[in-house]
């Protein structure tokens, strides 16, 4: 089958008429009612439910309803079952009274709002910007299943994202009959062959003129029709549409936003991506040179380049359609088997670059251009001894689009530096992270003021806190956020002591947080130009880290870890838990014992004694730190360190290595100092795994 081109499958123009509750005030004729002066003694009858406007006022989308309006509305002098003898007057106020106790007694609510009286009744019932909020919420939850992969699903799913779609069928040689769905855009067109609702094929096709974006489609290609085929043994009942449609809409959505001609989205990222793969290429010959890793393998450096560098851009990769700035990634030192480097089996911070729609004011808009920086990457005119180069960003031209009546609503002006204006597309960039990234409002409030754009401002709510945001309180439970917040973990760690043995020791983790400190957590941010992005990177990646830390530590679901809160004081050693209760504190323990029991976290009953007790104190501002004591022989660890940004840990004090100047410990004829108990703590990315590290060799 042919594929039809963008430009042969327009829409007409929609021919459709106002809907019924579009026609205000009219009668079933057509003609435009007039108001009498005394209510007549029934209801005039009506052909639809709001074609009156009356009636109207129970429509989610009606219009707002005046007290003059309903109190001279005969439809709705019938609706309550009032006599037609005189004109109801609402100032009176035992008619007020009454009126009140009808609409409470019948439960309506008819748009009485500003009636005198009647405010004690409008405030129990939802206005009508509740009923739009309440009718979007649906909406939206609705438009979170996307269905199941077949011809039906798919011709929903193209007709919601606003894309034109035609089905043919074809005979094969052996006599069955194929369906091929063709779905097209302004630019892209995805041909979809199904075998009695099983995909076959899948093929996606460019018709823009950028080489950028071509030698990229295939990749794109082979992502969509893995999310369409059934996996080995998977029944075609199962097969969700969601995985798909969760790619196809980021195309679908740089196909609506295009301006053809004039500007491409597509061509907008892959050129971005052009000049993020020159840093990277330039990042990785940098670091080939760099002693530390001399002779290590590829897989090593581009490791090292995503997490300490300017990040790992990669397009339609790890199962994602689309442009995406990789910056950090779970257990980034350790080198992959051979064969498997391309593997996706560690977790990856990154962000999913892509355009949507200006709708505020101040936005900066999208600019299309492959030179965002240099072809030398850094200015030559600069370069010093130096470890961290200037790099030669540039500032390329605005998009200039023709002024004509179809761009008016997709266009705005823009003031250049010699004062000229010249229209600009209503359409930015955006990165999306993922995963969301928590932080501390105000390195929260940082990450908008590189971008260069006001933070949305939420005055009616107060903000979390940041362990309410990492570890979500249990549904049901009250926690006032000044009180301190204790959460444990116990589970059976793997070890191998300094014979080679193998160990399971059972650990009891307890996580304090005496200081909750506002914060959010970021999940999509306009930006103008990708150095924003780069400028970005350090902060995310020491919440990356710390993210990282917290979750293998203590963990982030229920399975994993218990909450309590235990009144505990500090001492110069650590912490100590109190042991202070009542008896009948002791009865509801006792009582909630097989309960509680079988709350056993990573499979571990409570009840079980741990090898090893860890408490850890945390506290993110200004930046953050931890407090981590557990026993060590004959006496108690303690250790204060800090994460700074990048990811790095940093020793700000500790009792195991020994006094100043130093301080050192020797261990197997070798030195052991506070940089490199630091390193360790990066290696291992585990709270736990350190302090048996600690215990076993110090």
């Amino acid at each position: 089958m042919s594929t039809p081109t963008p430009a042969a499958m327009k829409h007409a123009a929609s021919q459709q008429g106002r809907t019924p509750s579009g026609q205000q005030g009219r009668t079933p004729s057509g003609q435009q009612g007039r108001t009498p002066s005394h209510f007549p003694a029934a209801t005039p009858p009506v052909s639809t439910p709001f074609s009156n406007a009356a009636y109207a006022a129970f429509s989610p989308h009606g219009q707002r309803s005046s007290p003059q309006h309903v109190k001279k509305s005969p439809a709705t002098l019938g609706l309550i079952g009032q006599s037609a003898i005189a004109s109801l007057n609402f100032d009176s106020p035992s008619t007020a009274a009454a009126m009140g106790a009808l609409v409470m007694g019948n439960g309506f609510d008819i748009g009485l709002a500003g009636v005198a009286g009647l405010d004690g009744v409008n405030s129990a019932y939802a206005n009508e910007d509740e009923k739009l909020r309440r009718l979007e919420a649906i909406i939206k939850m609705l438009n979170e299943k996307k269905g199941m992969v077949s011809e039906a699903g798919l011709e929903r799913l193209a007709q919601r994202l606003g894309m034109e779609i035609l089905a043919e069928e074809h005979s094969t040689p052996g006599g069955r009959k194929t369906k091929t769905l063709a779905i097209a855009g302004s630019a892209i067109a995805l041909d979809i062959v199904l075998d009695n609702n099983i995909v076959q094929n899948a093929t996606l096709s460019y018709h823009g003129n950028a080489d950028s974006v071509t030698n990229h489609i295939d990749a794109a290609s082979q992502i969509l029709l893995k999310d369409l085929q059934l996996l080995p043994g998977q029944s075609p009942l199962t097969k969700t549409l969601d995985r798909f449609a969760m790619n196809f809409e980021r195309l679908a959505k740089l196909d609506k936003l295009s301006i053809i001609p004039g500007l491409d989205c597509h061509e907008a990222l892959s050129s971005m991506y052009s000049c993020l793969k020159r840093l990277h290429e330039w990042d990785m010959e940098q670091l080939r040179q760099s002693p530390a890793l001399t002779g290590k393998p590829d897989s090593l450096i581009a490791s090292a380049v995503m997490c300490t560098r300017h990040g790992n851009p990669v397009m339609h990769e790890r199962g994602q359609v689309g442009l995406a700035l990789q910056y950090w990634k779970v257990a980034r030192f350790i080198a992959p088997p051979a064969g498997k480097e391309n593997s996706n089996t560690s977790k990856v911070w990154s962000m999913l670059l892509g355009c949507a729609a200006i709708d505020g004011v101040g936005l900066p808009p999208v600019r299309v251009s492959e030179t965002w920086i240099s072809k030398d990457i850094v200015k030559q005119d600069e370069m010093t001894d130096s470890s961290i180069p200037a790099l030669d960003w540039q500032e390329p031209d605005h998009v200039s689009l023709p002024a004509s009546e179809e761009n008016k609503d997709a266009s705005m002006d823009m003031l250049q530096p010699d004062l000229s204006t010249t229209r600009v597309p209503r359409v930015m960039f955006t990165a999306t992270f993922d995963p969301p990234v928590i932080l501390p409002q105000s390195e929260w409030g940082r990450m908008y003021n590189i971008a260069g754009v006001e933070p949305p401002n939420d005055f009616h709510r107060q903000p979390p806190t940041f362990d309410v945001l990492f570890f979500p309180v249990t549904p049901g439970s009250r926690q006032d956020p000044s009180e301190a917040r204790t959460i444990v973990r116990r589970r059976e760690l793997p070890m191998i002591n300094t014979y080679n043995d193998s160990l399971l020791r059972t650990h009891e983790s307890s996580l304090f947080i005496y200081k909750p400190i506002y914060s959010q957590k970021i999940s999509e941010l306009p930006f103008a130009h990708p150095r924003q992005l780069i400028e970005m990177l350090p902060v995310l990646r020491q919440y990356a880290f710390l993210s990282t830390l917290l979750e293998r530590s203590f963990g982030r679901d229920d399975t994993s870890a218990v909450e309590s809160n235990v009144a505990s004081s500090t001492q110069e050693n650590g912490i100590e838990e109190s042991d202070t209760s009542t008896m009948k504190d002791q009865l509801a323990d006792f009582m909630n014992l097989e309960e509680t029991s079988s709350k056993a976290t990573d499979g571990l009953p409570i009840n079980i004694p741990a090898d090893l007790s860890l408490d850890v104190i945390l506290w993110v501002h200004p930046s953050p730190h931890m407090q981590v004591v557990f026993p060590m022989r004959d006496t108690t660890a303690n250790i204060t360190l800090g994460i700074l940004e990048n990811g790095l840990v940093q020793i700000i004090h500790e009792n195991v290595l020994g006094e100043a100047p130093g301080p050192v410990k020797e261990i197997n004829g070798s030195n052991v100092t506070r940089e490199q108990l630091a390193k360790v703590l990066e290696h291992l990315e585990d709270l736990s795994k350190w302090a048996e590290w600690i215990r076993s060799r110090l």
